[in-house]
């Protein structure tokens, strides 16, 4: 397994919609599952702040992705729906919101899901976990 951390969404949106598409099959027909609606949200997420994707591929195949934004402070609109309102210590602090993590069945269980995170903290630029 390889994992590759992205900042350019365009470079990987087919391999995420991919693995999106096969890990809901069984409710694409919903509308808040369908791949549109999931190809609204990740281009919202990604015009946001610090957008970062690690995506791991076994055999050169896609097989699973984590992807989040750096939040911004209080005034970011994840904050803003927390109740009660954080601290402004908590709220200033460099934090990651993850936004989505997707990996495909036959790979579960193996430590891929574990893989991107890891990347996504460890060996990303010094961030705290939210």
């Amino acid at each position: 397994m390889s994992l590759v951390r992205i900042g350019d969404m365009e470079s990987v949106w087919d391999d995420l919609v991919g693995i999106y598409k096969e890990c809901w099959a069984h409710k694409l027909h919903l509308p808040h599952y369908a791949p549109e609606t999931f190809g609204e949200r990740l281009r919202r997420h990604a015009g946001e702040p610090g957008w970062e994707a690690v995506v791991a591929y076994g055999s050169g195949e896609p097989i699973g992705y984590i992807y989040a934004n750096r939040l911004t402070g209080s005034d970011d609109r994840w904050w803003r729906r927390t109740r009660p309102a954080p601290e402004s210590v908590v709220a200033g602090a460099s934090t990651v919101a993850v936004k989505e993590m997707m990996v495909r069945g036959q790979w579960r269980g193996g430590g891929s899901p574990v893989g991107c995170m890891t990347c996504c903290w460890v060996d990303g630029p010094r961030r705290k976990p939210r």
